[in-house]
Formats: structure tokens, sequence, C-alpha cells
């Protein structure tokens, strides 16, 4: 009788838990591709609830920017995208210019993943800025939330940039 309740037990356990399913890898990283063109989508209509559903909320969020304006990170939910609901109430405009993101590199496992790709910026009047982002993505509630995010403005034309060389 024990070796029957062992077996029936055994089951009821196995039975129970959750099953994943695996996804494709071309789904898995198209799934991560629409997080990132949602998101920045969602800040150029300048609807907080949308972007913002992008986003994890806690304390471990990071927020780099660097351009010619200069240097600003952030930690922190409240710190990088909290606040931004006042600004998008005191900007409500959505932004014109459009967008394009290529030469995507993507990793991921079943909770993390990590992206990094190029975005290129036109303006209606046709001046282009480029950046280079990177997102890393947690995995919430079967959803990737973004955790960190990077993004360096630079100027297309200079490809001889010596990035590793010291004074």
């Amino acid at each position: 009788m024990k070796k029957y309740l062992f077996v029936f037990c055994a089951f009821l356990v196995f039975s129970c838990q959750e099953e994943k399913k695996a996804i494709a890898p071309e789904a898995a990283k198209q799934a991560i591709k629409d997080v990132v063109t949602g998101e920045t989508l969602a800040y150029m209509e300048k609807d907080y609830q949308k972007w913002a559903s992008y986003w994890d909320h806690s304390s471990e969020v990071l927020r780099l920017d660097v351009s010619d304006a200069g240097f600003a990170q952030t930690r922190g939910w409240d710190k990088s995208g909290g606040n931004l609901e006042t600004f998008f109430k005191k900007n409500p405009e959505p932004i014109t210019s459009t967008f394009e993101n290529s030469n995507y590199l993507i990793f991921y496992d079943t909770n993390l993943a990590w992206v990094a790709f190029d975005q290129t910026w036109k303006t209606v009047s046709g001046e282009e800025s480029v950046a280079k982002a990177t997102i890393t993505l947690v995995k919430k509630e079967d959803d990737w939330k973004i955790i960190s995010y990077t993004a360096i403005q630079y100027e297309a034309e200079d490809d001889g940039v010596d990035t590793l060389g010291r004074e």
C-alpha cells in the first residue's frame, strides 16, 4: 500500500508543476526586439503607462545616457522612470522623429536577456543621429522587463575613434 501511495504522490507532485513551453530561438529573439521597439514607441507617444509597462520597477533599475549634452546615470525606478510621468505631462507633444534599430546582438536564457543594437534617429527636417544601445531584461511573470538601459550617441561619420588608447 505504501508503494502505491508513494507512486500516487510522486505523480501528483510532477503533474501539478507548471509546464515551461520551449520557445523557438527566433521567436524568443523577436519577443525581445518587440520590447525594445515598443518601449521606444511608447516613449515617443509620451504614453507613460504604456512606456512604464516595459520596465522593471525595482531599485535595481539602471539607466546610463552619454551624449554631447553630457553623462547621466540613474539607479532605481523612482529616480529613473518613476519621475518621467511628470516630464511627459509637462511635454505632452509626441516625438515626430523616426527611428530604426539594426545590427542586433541578442543573448538570452530563461529569465535573463541582453541585447545590443544600433539606433538611428531621423528628424522631420532630415537630421540624423546615431546611438549604440544595450539593454538588459529580466523575465517577470512571463514578460520581459527592462532593468538596465545604456545609450551612447556618437557621430556616424567618425568610425576611426580610438576607444582603447590611453594617454
